[in-house]
């Protein structure tokens, strides 16, 4: 039996360094529509809040006020610590996916997080929708 050698891509293969980059696009963009969707549900409940004078409705939009604030930051933490973008990403460095905070171990933990920070924003929007469809509905926004 004749051994076959098997060639893995090598970090300065240029397919390697696209699909590294294309990721980290791919991740940034996620993360800035998340951005994005939290920012208009933090205009509208500014706006109940501008509006609203029942102690315990106005309680709950500063409760969905502060959750969304700080899954916003850690959307900004997780893109500040993990994600390649601007010269260190320049499609002329060929060095930038050599990063260790870009291998396959950052690749999974991103991945991860991603994820988890998705599925949170998801039940953070579901209770804040319900909520403003009551509020809506009641005629008190």
């Amino acid at each position: 039996m004749t051994d076959t050698r098997i060639t893995l891509p090598q970090d300065d293969d240029p397919l390697h360094i696209q699909t590294c980059r294309s990721q980290h696009q791919t991740w940034a963009m996620t993360i800035a529509q998340n951005e994005q969707e939290i920012d208009q549900l933090l205009a509208i409940l500014s706006d109940l809040l501008d509006y609203q004078q029942y102690k315990s409705l106005r309680q709950r939009a500063v409760d969905y006020y502060g959750d969304l604030n700080h899954l916003k930051s850690r959307f900004q933490r997780l893109k500040l610590d993990m994600i390649c973008e601007g010269v260190a990403c320049n499609p002329s460095e060929r060095l930038a996916c050599r990063e260790p905070r870009i291998g396959l171990y950052a690749t999974l933990a991103v991945d991860s997080q991603l994820r988890s920070l998705m599925d949170e924003l998801g039940r953070i929007k579901a209770g804040c929708y319900q909520f403003l469809s009551v509020m809506v509905t009641l005629n008190l926004f």
